[in-house]
């Protein structure tokens, strides 16, 4: 548990009940994602991740309009995805959290693997 720096306050704990709904996009080949993607819900994430590139497809679809949050932690997930996709395979995300491209634009600018389409 972390306490904020500077507050003599009781420690913080993360919450617990992060969920993560991972569902089938019935017109693509791909996924949508409904709730956060955060340390509490990273194991499901990843194994999405895992089913996600299964799909011999050209481009690999991403729906996370519906996502509230994703950590630092989820966008390196999605990242090392990406860069292990075979040449010509790409990441399409369609309406990701805010945070989502700034985080890829500090820490994987120009990762070819990944589009995001607002």
């Amino acid at each position: 548990m972390d306490v904020a720096p500077g507050v003599g306050g009781p420690p913080v704990a993360p919450p617990r009940d992060a969920v993560l709904q991972i569902n089938p996009l019935p017109e693509n080949s791909g996924l949508g994602a409904i709730g956060e993607i955060s340390m509490n819900t990273r194991g499901v994430w990843k194994q999405a991740l895992r089913q996600l590139i299964e799909c011999r497809t050209d481009v690999l679809h991403v729906d996370l309009s519906r996502v509230r949050f994703v950590d630092v932690a989820g966008v390196t997930d999605l990242a090392v995805t990406a860069q292990r996709l075979p040449q010509g395979q790409r990441i399409v995300l369609h309406r990701p959290p805010a945070q989502l491209p700034r985080i890829l634009e500090m820490f994987w600018p120009g990762l070819a693997g990944i589009e995001v389409a607002s």
